[in-house]
């Protein structure tokens, strides 16, 4: 009869590892099933009026996007990059000098406004596909 309670508290003890482990994963994938893909609709943002410009919201994606890829602004108006990867960082590269290398976690903005007319481009480091093209009029 001893053997058999030694058993039977063995079982028990696996259970609830197993069940513990299990209780862990459910908060991952809740917090999975938080993040939303975001509509055509929020792609670009335009955000409020800041002084003489407008606000766009541009979106640094997980899958080595960058929502729009292309825009056309005036002077005055400010670009906000947001960072949407759920993990790790983006650096946003300026390859045209405006600003150093931004360094940027989940959730963190940049914003930058253009004074001038032309046409910029932008990038990630590491991420050769997610750029962006700027032509301020």
């Amino acid at each position: 009869m001893n053997k058999k309670w030694m058993i039977l508290i063995t079982i028990f003890m696996l259970a609830g590892v197993l069940v513990s482990g299990c209780t862990d994963n459910a908060d991952d994938t809740a917090m999975e099933e938080e993040t939303e893909n975001p509509t055509p609709e929020e792609i670009t943002e335009e955000v409020d009026v800041v002084g003489e410009g407008i606000d766009y919201g541009i979106r640094m994606e997980y899958y080595g996007m960058m929502k729009p890829s292309e825009i056309e602004i005036n002077r005055g108006d400010t670009l906000v990059w947001t960072n949407y990867k759920p993990q790790n960082t983006f650096v946003l590269v300026s390859d045209d000098g405006l600003f150093e290398n931004q360094e940027m976690y989940v959730h963190d903005t940049y914003e930058y406004t253009f004074m001038n007319s032309g046409t910029y481009t932008f990038s990630v480091a590491d991420v050769p596909d997610m750029t962006l093209t700027v032509t301020v009029n």
